[in-house]
């Protein structure tokens, strides 16, 4: 069965520059993304999979690439995230089971609901009985999760757990440099150090930060430097809705 048209307006919105390939690569966490490259096998170990880790440490991104990896291989697909303010019923979840690929972010953003946790309960169960592979994003582990309904609590515990670690500060660093450079722009140390030092050290927050900073640099036609920073700064802290 086909997806509604509400289902088809609340898919998340591809971007074709996400990839699991462009995603930081370091020691932490490569053995991480090489499974998670591994999942996208036919043959994988599981189709279950759930990824947990902090706040911050780029589950959605992930996400969204493996969302992006699977249309490439003609996969149909359905991504959302629970945060989003227009998922208001379980009803969206409905009606998935001719799809390949189901991708569910902030699970631990579940609804307190019979409905719901009913919903989930059955999404997984179909999974069982076919092809379809899920991917679940929370920033608990599946024990912690606040479930009432206790068959979709042990459902939960057959999913491959896939733990997105956070990464060291020299890393991060690293990861500035990686993604500036993809950029087309070079970041010196002292200005990488003040962008450590001076905002939110999640990396997803530093890498949206470095997407700013271009778009900002070349409105205002200067280089990325400590003062540019502090006026983007500036200019988020007097409109931090925009």
């Amino acid at each position: 069965m086909s997806e509604s048209p509400d289902q088809l307006s609340l898919n998340i919105k591809l971007d074709d520059s996400v990839s699991l390939d462009k995603f930081i690569q370091c020691d932490s966490n490569i053995d991480c993304l090489n499974f998670l490259r591994n999942t996208l096998k036919e043959d994988s170990i599981s189709n279950l999979f759930y990824i947990w880790g902090r706040e911050g440490v780029g589950k959605s991104y992930i996400m969204q690439a493996l969302n992006r990896e699977f249309i490439n291989l003609d996969k149909r697909t359905f991504h959302l995230s629970l945060n989003d303010k227009r998922v208001s019923s379980p009803e969206i979840l409905q009606n998935l089971e001719s799809l390949d690929v189901i991708l569910i972010e902030n699970i631990d953003s579940l609804p307190k609901d019979e409905e719901w946790e009913t919903q989930i309960f059955s999404l997984i169960n179909n999974a069982l009985t076919s092809k379809i592979k899920i991917y679940l994003s929370s920033c608990k582990v599946s024990k912690d999760l606040q479930i009432s309904l206790k068959d979709l609590q042990s459902r939960l515990s057959y999913f491959t757990a896939i733990e997105m670690p956070e990464i060291s500060n020299e890393e991060k660093l690293d990861a500035l440099s990686q993604s500036s450079a993809r950029k087309g722009f070079n970041l010196d140390t002292k200005t990488k150090e003040f962008i450590i030092n001076n905002t939110s050290r999640g990396l997803s927050d530093l890498l949206q930060l470095l997407n700013d900073l271009d778009v900002y640099s070349l409105k205002k036609k200067k280089k990325v430097t400590p003062s540019l920073i502090r006026q983007l700064l500036k200019v988020r802290s007097d409109n931090p809705h925009k």
